[in-house]
Parts: structure tokens; sequence; C-alpha cells
């Protein structure tokens, strides 16, 4: 499951992380919500950054020769 989960300290510092996300969809994913917060100090990539991304291929063969 896919989550973005914010912690804040008893001085107001904000940390977002993401968790479940493949590739760089993490970063799509929280973009919207950091801009919002202010300016990004750090960011800190983990495994699942680094994780392919899961892409669905599909191919139709419709029967009729094309």
């Amino acid at each position: 499951m896919e989550e973005i989960i914010i912690e804040i300290d008893d001085e107001g510092a904000v940390e977002v992380k993401t968790k479940g996300f493949k590739g760089k969809g993490c970063l799509t994913a929280s973009k919207w919500l950091e801009e919002q917060l202010g300016t990004t100090l750090e960011t800190k990539r983990t495994s699942e950054y680094y994780a392919e991304e899961t892409k669905e291929h599909v191919k139709i063969n419709r029967g009729d020769g094309n």
C-alpha cells in the first residue's frame, strides 16, 4: 500500500516520508505537499526509489491479421 507520512516535531519542522512507492513515483506523489510546506532542506532516497517501477504492457491480437 502506498502512503505519505507527515511528521511534525516539537519545533515545527516537518518531515514528509513516502512508503510503498517504487521508482520516482514517490517524488510525484509528495511534490504537491512539499511545495505547500516550503523549502526542502534535505532529501533522502530509500531503496524503494531505486527499485524498478512496474509497467504493464498489453499486446492485443484482433484476430483479423492486423
